[in-house]
């Protein structure tokens, strides 16, 4: 049975014969039977190479872009600044602050001049988006804090969802009915009450 020459070899074939039978094949079937083959892989390795680094590109930004944000951690007080320019530290004031998997908890302890305490310890829920903090405090235990004795009412809140802006990396918004402006970074958090005072606060894990 006859087998039939691809297109390739014909090509071949043809350069072959219109060269001068004594001469041998000619230098231009040589040339193009060494190139048509490497010139053509190289070509395709390239393009296979330039598909898959594009593609690698893409799926980090879709996996970036679906990330939503972030503020789960460890946060301990490290210092509260009074508007005076008064600065506390540990141990005047002692604070950690968690939140982990739309849950948190707070515990913090405020020396008075008086030497009395005021304390606050708070477990909640959270929800977090690039746009919007919410958050329900479940229970409390506030003494002398916002007025003088105890209580384990939470502020009221009319709306537990508050805005959230974005600046410089860091995340901005006040938590509903606390009356604090919060700004976290990869370093940790300040959040400011008013113009009484700013608190440190450094993420620890």
């Amino acid at each position: 049975m006859e087998r039939t020459a691809g297109p390739r070899a014909f090509h071949f074939c043809n350069d072959f014969h219109s060269s001068n039978p004594s001469d041998g094949p000619s230098s231009s079937a040589v040339v193009h039977l060494v190139l048509v083959r490497p010139l053509k892989m190289t070509l395709f390795a390239s393009r296979a190479v330039g598909v898959l680094i594009l593609l690698i590109v893409f799926a980090q930004l879709v996996a970036y872009c679906g990330t939503p944000p972030s503020i789960d951690g460890t946060y301990e007080l490290t210092e509260r600044v009074m508007a005076n320019g008064t600065v506390l530290r540990p141990p005047s004031i002692a604070a950690l602050y968690t939140l982990a998997g739309g849950r948190f908890s707070l515990n913090l302890f405020v020396k008075n001049a008086d030497g009395t305490i005021a304390s606050e310890s708070s477990v909640g829920r959270y929800t977090l988006s690039a746009n919007k903090y919410c958050e329900w405090i479940e229970y409390t235990t506030r003494k002398d804090l916002d007025k003088p004795g105890v209580t384990n009412e939470a502020p009221m809140v009319t709306d537990h969802c508050a805005p959230v802006t974005m600046k410089d990396g860091r995340y901005n918004f006040s938590p509903p009915g606390e009356g604090v402006e919060v700004s976290f970074g990869v370093e940790g958090f300040t959040a400011r009450i008013g113009g009484e005072f700013v608190d440190h606060w450094k993420k620890i894990r």
